[in-house]
């Protein structure tokens, strides 16, 4: 009996880790806070649309994504497409400085998000650049290649005044997202994917943060989706208390058209190169 508990107990050290799949610990310290956590406000957040598949004539217009999102104090560039030309060509067009970039937010793994950085950490040398920690290791050491300063995240923190990390949700793969508080207004939440769908990604906003959703910004991964279950996460994201939404990206074109036909008062359409000003 002693020899098959300790059997066992040797499985479970060797197996469990195996099924995780992830590291927990950062390449650099992440400087976490403990939920509930207070995120305060700030008075106001700029958007820019630099890459995304919904075209506009004087921009390059590709599959994927990556967002500019200015606060007072901070410059964040949430995702980065799929190539460094495109990046950087269209970032050209809309007059946006790589070097002004404070740091980078990486939704999740897959290329068409990622792809751009190398352009951002070659004129932006040591940029941080806060990945969702069961990101796998072969891409965290692309990043840590490019001679960007990675940082794990696996909760939700705070990162700059009025912004934070959404901690990871598995899709798979693991996707984090970005919220910022304005006042008066409540959370932009920005979504890469949404690989483990918009509404567990907006709960979990409001469940972390205690603070109501204002707008979603980003790809909801709903391409193809049928009739049933865009109207579901519609009115779902409507009884949130979610004011406006703007699926771009990966989210397809029939929930778009159904927010502009039936949802008007809660649509914003947006494509490469749009800009909000909150």
């Amino acid at each position: 009996m002693v020899f098959l508990i300790i059997i066992v107990s040797l499985f479970l050290l060797i197996i469990r880790p195996l099924e995780l799949g992830r590291q927990y610990t950062s390449t650099t310290p992440a400087h976490t806070t403990s939920i509930p956590i207070t995120l305060k406000p700030v008075k106001q957040c700029n958007v820019t649309i630099i890459v995304d598949n919904y075209p506009n004539n004087n921009l390059v217009s590709t599959w994927g994504l990556s967002i500019l999102i200015d606060v007072p104090g901070s410059r964040i560039l949430f995702d980065t497409g799929p190539n460094p030309e495109v990046l950087r060509k269209n970032m050209e067009v809309l007059g946006i400085d790589p070097r002004s970039i404070d740091f980078v937010v990486l939704s999740h793994e897959h290329g068409d998000h990622i792809g751009g950085l190398s352009y951002v950490a070659d004129v932006n040398p040591g940029i941080k650049v806060y990945v969702p920690s069961g990101m796998s290791r072969y891409v965290k050491d692309n990043i840590k290649g490019l001679g960007a300063e990675i940082i794990e995240v696996n909760k939700t923190m705070i990162i700059a005044d009025g912004v934070a990390i959404i901690g990871e949700i598995y899709g798979p793969p693991w996707e984090q997202a970005l919220a910022v508080y304005v006042d008066g207004k409540g959370l932009i939440v920005f979504v890469g994917c949404s690989h483990p769908g918009v509404l567990s990604i907006v709960d979990k906003a409001i469940s972390d943060l205690d603070i109501k959703v204002y707008m979603i910004i980003g790809g909801f991964h709903m391409a193809g989706s049928p009739p049933s279950k865009c109207y579901r996460v519609i009115n779902k994201l409507i009884d949130y208390g979610v004011e406006y939404i703007a699926p771009i990206h990966c989210s397809g074109d029939y929930i778009r058209s159904i927010l502009a036909s039936n949802y008007p008062d809660h649509y914003i359409e947006l494509h490469v190169g749009s800009l909000i000003k909150i």
